[in-house]
C-alpha cells in the first residue's frame, strides 16, 4: 500500500506525456486507460488527495483535445463515439468521486466549449458527499435559512492565476473603489493578449474571485439587502454593459457558480436575480433567461442552484417574469417556457404562474 500512490502517479505522468493532443491515434485507448478502475480509483483514493492533481491534469488534457472538435457544428462519427465515452467517465465521477469533480469545477469549465451544455451541467451537478439537497419546490423552502449556505465550497482550481496581471488594481477597487478608472479599463484586462476577443477563463476567474471577496465582507443574511451597494456588484453590472456575446460569456461565468447548497450558490443566485431585477435593458433580462433556460432544457442532471434560481425568478412577483415580451414573442417559445416551468414547479404553483404571472399571489 505505501508504494501504490507513487506507482499510479508514475502511470499518470506517463499518460500525460502520451495525451491525445500528442498522439491522436492512441486517444481511444488512452481514455480507456485513464478511466480504468485499477488506475482512476487508486489515484483518487490516495491519502491526503495526493493523486487529485494528476487526475485533474489528465482530464484537462482530455478537454484540450476535444475542445476544437466540439466547437464544430457537425461532429464526425469517431468524435461522437469518443464524446459518449467521455460522458460515461464523468457520470461515473459524479457518482463515485463528486468531491473531486466539484473542487475543480472552475478549471474544467474553462476548457469546455460554450455549446457543451450537458457536459457542463454534469460537472456542476456534482455534490460532495454529506451535503443534503433540499427540495426547491417545497412551499416552506427558503434558501437563506439553510445551514449549508454558511459553508464555503472546496475550491482547488487556481482562481487567482488568470488575474495576476491586474489583481492589485482589482483588490484596490473592491476595497475602496480605487483606482476609479478600473471599471473603464476592465475590458482591456479581460481581453486575450493582442486580440479584440474576451478571454473566458479570465472572466470565469474574475466572477468567482469577486464573489469570494464579497462573501468575505458580508454575512449570508446581509447578501440580499447589501448586494446593490457593493463594489462587487458594480463589477458585475459593468460586465452587463458588454456586447451580447461578451455578456453571454459573463452570465455563463455567474451561472457556473449555481451548484450545490453553499455560500457561493446563495451569493451568485442573489447576484443573478439582482441583475435581472435592476437592469433597464430588456436585452439583458432576455439573455439572463436564455443562460438559465438553455441549461434546463437539456437532459438531467441539472445543478441544484440553477433550479432554485429559475424557480425564484418565475415564482416571485417582484421579477414580473411572465410580463416580459420575450416570454410571449412566439407560440413555440411560450411553450418552451411553460414546459420548463412545469417541470421545475408543483402543478398547482405552475397554474398560478402561467395564468396570472404572479406565482406568490396564488400560493
Amino acid at each position: 500500500d505505501p508504494i501504490k500512490g507513487p506507482i499510479v502517479g508514475v502511470f499518470g505522468s506517463a499518460f500525460h506525456v502520451v495525451q491525445p493532443l500528442v498522439v491522436p491515434g492512441f486517444s481511444f485507448a488512452w481514455l480507456e486507460l485513464i478511466s480504468h478502475r485499477m488506475f482512476l480509483s487508486n489515484l483518487l483514493l490516495t491519502k491526503d488527495q495526493k493523486g487529485w492533481g494528476i487526475m485533474h491534469q489528465l482530464l484537462i488534457d482530455l478537454f484540450l483535445f476535444l475542445e476544437p472538435h466540439l466547437r464544430k457544428v457537425e461532429l464526425t462519427d469517431a468524435i461522437k463515439k469518443y464524446y459518449d465515452g467521455v460522458l460515461r467517465v464523468f457520470l461515473m465521477l459524479v457518482h463515485d468521486f463528486p468531491t473531486f469533480l466539484a473542487a475543480y469545477h472552475l478549471s474544467f469549465c474553462n476548457v469546455i466549449p460554450e455549446n457543451c451544455v450537458q457536459l457542463r451541467n454534469l460537472i456542476l451537478s456534482a455534490i460532495p458527499k454529506g451535503i443534503p439537497l433540499h427540495d426547491p419546490i417545497s412551499r416552506n423552502f427558503k434558501i437563506d435559512q439553510l445551514p449549508e449556505i454558511s459553508q464555503s465550497p472546496l475550491i482547488l482550481s487556481n482562481v487567482v492565476g488568470p488575474l495576476v496581471s491586474f489583481k492589485n488594481e482589482l483588490d484596490g477597487y473592491l476595497r475602496n473603489q480605487q483606482p476609479a478608472e478600473f471599471l473603464t479599463n476592465m475590458v482591456s484586462h479581460l481581453q486575450k493578449d493582442g486580440k479584440n476577443e474576451l478571454d473566458a477563463p479570465k472572466v470565469n476567474s474574475l466572477v468567482l474571485y469577486v464573489g469570494m471577496q464579497g462573501l468575505a465582507r458580508l454575512q449570508n443574511d446581509q447578501i440580499a439587502s447589501s448586494l446593490g451597494r457593493s463594489s462587487e456588484m458594480e463589477v458585475f453590472q459593468k460586465l452587463m454593459e458588454f456586447d451580447d456575446h461578451w455578456r453571454y460569456i459573463s452570465l455563463n461565468a455567474i451561472a457556473n457558480q449555481l451548484r450545490y447548497p453553499s455560500s457561493h450558490t446563495h451569493y451568485f443566485s442573489c447576484v443573478m436575480l439582482y441583475l435581472f431585477n435592476e437592469t433597464k435593458n430588456e436585452g439583458v433580462k432576455e439573455q439572463i433567461t436564455r443562460v438559465l433556460l438553455e441549461r434546463l432544457i437539456t437532459q438531467r442532471p441539472h445543478p441544484w442552484g440553477l433550479l432554485i434560481t429559475f424557480i425564484e425568478l418565475i415564482k416571485n412577483a417582484k421579477y414580473q417574469f411572465w410580463s416580459h415580451p420575450f416570454t410571449r414573442c412566439a407560440t413555440e417559445i411560450e411553450k418552451v417556457f411553460e414546459n420548463v416551468a412545469r417541470s421545475c414547479m408543483l402543478p398547482t404553483a405552475m397554474r398560478g404562474v402561467t395564468a396570472t404571472g404572479d406565482g406568490d399571489a396564488q400560493q
